[in-house]
């Protein structure tokens, strides 16, 4: 092969690559878990859901686990009733249902106009967006729980058996997998080359995103099953031995570590500023990209299900306490609440905002749209 074919290629791929990138982090909907590949949880776009106005609500018969993802001005998401849904993004009437055999808690991703996601029936869907005809399934040997990324034409989950699949969105095949000692139910994060992602092991890994070849790995203290963020070449992430833990992505060293009194289950917000997460301890962090706490909220919280997310100046979490299930939205510079909406059942799911309306799924079975 010639110079010039070598270079062509090159370019292609690298082009393909970059279509990725912009496809994920630039459209106001929300293609992927958590807006992008690293999962930044940060929102874009012009307008930001006050919280005043329920703008409409959808009824599943079950609890809702998945976070939706918005595409085609259709809102895509998965129920524990084993149904995988495509609601009208303007009026929230059904375009069309899909049945898998199990409860589905994994949040879909949407690619060239196919969806993709994971169902507890222990295979993995590819679905036209359009029309819900399957195009292909993957079969797994454990429960689904790790929402999927793609990069390069390439999906990337992880199972309840502990192996992270890489298989191509094009037709299902498997390209590699990566076997860890135990489930891994965190949602992998793709950068610079290399997939992150932990497991119930109580490791985190890095793995090579072509081969599948383990980069390098870090012990903590507890199981890992929420999702890691990637900002500015660290990786943030969140143990059940309470900590916050920054580490160098290339290397795999440690930065640093923030200690909390409660597990930290779900996946930290960045938005190349400060680092927003909630522990089982009931407070609401706000820290600094080199580790310093810089404000903290005492939610008073039975418990916080739900990652929390940015939007503007604004963070938005959903909270669990004695006498409320419900959004709060706090100004992310001064920790004050500026507004709340009462769902009146918990909330599990992480919320998600498009076109200045945000979505989260609840434990009565109802997706709300609230503006």
């Amino acid at each position: 092969m010639g110079f010039k074919s070598l270079m062509g290629i090159t370019l292609v791929k690298s082009l393909i690559l970059i279509f990725s990138f912009l496809f994920y982090r630039i459209s106001p909907e929300s293609y992927v878990y958590r807006y992008d590949v690293q999962h930044s949880g940060v929102y874009r776009g012009e307008k930001f859901p006050t919280l005043n106005k329920l703008k409409w609500k959808f009824k599943t018969n079950g609890t809702i686990y998945s976070t939706p993802a918005i595409a085609e001005m259709s809102v895509f998401f998965g129920s524990n009733d084993g149904n995988f849904y495509s609601i009208d993004f303007k009026t929230g009437r059904l375009k069309w249902k899909f049945k898998t055999g199990n409860t589905i808690e994994t949040s879909p991703v949407y690619f060239d106009g196919k969806i993709y996601f994971g169902s507890n029936d222990k295979y993995f869907y590819c679905l036209d967006a359009k029309t819900g005809k399957m195009l292909w399934r993957f079969k797994v040997e454990g429960w689904l729980m790790s929402s999927p990324i793609i990069v390069d034409d390439i999906v990337y989950f992880g199972s309840g058996e502990g192996v992270l699949y890489a298989v191509s969105a094009s037709n299902g095949n498997l390209i590699w997998k990566f076997q860890a000692q135990k489930a891994i139910y965190s949602s992998p994060a793709y950068y610079d080359g290399k997939i992150y992602f932990g497991s119930l092991d109580k490791n985190f890994y890095a793995v090579d995103s072509r081969t599948g070849k383990l980069v390098w790995v870090v012990p903590t203290g507890g199981m890992i099953n929420a999702s890691p963020v990637i900002s500015s070449g660290i990786v943030f992430f969140g143990s059940h031995d309470g900590n916050l833990y920054a580490v160098d992505s290339k290397a795999g060293w440690i930065r640093w570590k923030f200690q909390t009194r409660g597990q930290l289950t779900q996946t930290p917000a960045v938005d190349g500023k400060a680092v927003y997460f909630s522990s089982a301890d009931g407070i609401l962090y706000i820290v600094s990209l080199d580790g310093k706490l810089i404000w903290k909220i005492a939610l008073d919280a039975v418990s916080i299900w739900s990652p929390p997310i940015v939007s503007g100046d604004y963070i938005y979490v959903c909270v669990n306490t004695s006498t409320y299930s419900g959004v709060y939205k706090f100004n992310r510079m001064t920790g004050k609440m500026e507004s709340a909406f009462d769902l009146g059942h918990r909330a599990f799911a992480s919320p998600v905002i498009a076109y200045g309306v945000l979505f989260v799924g609840a434990k009565d079975g109802y997706l709300y749209a609230i503006e």
